[in-house]
């Protein structure tokens, strides 16, 4: 992953380079010092490095400070530290967006199932008005109904029992046959 200019591993692994270097250096100066203090030995000749040899570096007490290792290290840990809180500054920002982004949409869900319970609550007050208003309508044809029933029940039995009230016509004429004229049986008990 190449980040703002510079690859991560490459780094680190040039990092690596440089710390053994310097631990390389370090001991190499502790070794001079040592040898320093140690009885003068016979001076052997330099020998030229090899051509593929590459000749060590040595720490010089001169070097200016922006040039030492310590130096360039600490300036790549502290650009390291400066990216690193950018990212997460930028990291934070991007969260905190996400956050507004779903804040808002979850708003806008609330809203729009609010929206649509009071569509639904609605509807259905609407349909309860009208069953309920052809509810009272069938009620009232239902109660028409039996009231106008019952009043053809009452004439009707009012009828029944006029025609009950009534002398039976058959009881009154004898059977053919017998050679008798009917008679009224109230003007044979009269006529001796």
């Amino acid at each position: 992953m190449v980040l703002r200019g510079y690859d991560r591993i490459e780094v680190d692994e040039y990092i690596e380079k440089l710390l053994e270097m310097n631990a390389e250096l370090r001991r190499e100066l502790e070794s001079g010092a040592a040898t320093a203090a140690a009885p003068a030995r016979v001076a052997e000749p330099e020998r030229p490095p090899a051509r593929e040899e590459v000749a060590p570096q040595y720490y010089d007490v001169d070097t200016p400070a922006e040039d030492s290792f310590g130096f360039r290290a600490e300036k790549l840990l502290r650009l390291a530290e400066r990216e690193a809180a950018e990212m997460r500054t930028r990291a934070t920002r991007d969260a905190e967006g996400v956050e507004a982004t779903a804040r808002r949409r979850a708003e806008e869900q609330v809203r729009a199932a609010e929206r649509e319970s009071d569509e639904v609550r609605a509807q259905a007050a609407a349909e309860a008005g009208r069953l309920k208003k052809q509810a009272t309508q069938e009620a009232a044809r239902v109660s028409h109904l039996h009231r106008t029933t019952k009043e053809e029940l009452r004439r009707l039995a009012g009828l029944l029992n006029a025609e009950l009230q009534r002398p039976d016509p058959e009881a009154t004429i004898p059977p053919a046959g017998d050679g008798q004229t009917p008679q009224n049986p109230g003007s044979a008990a009269s006529n001796p």
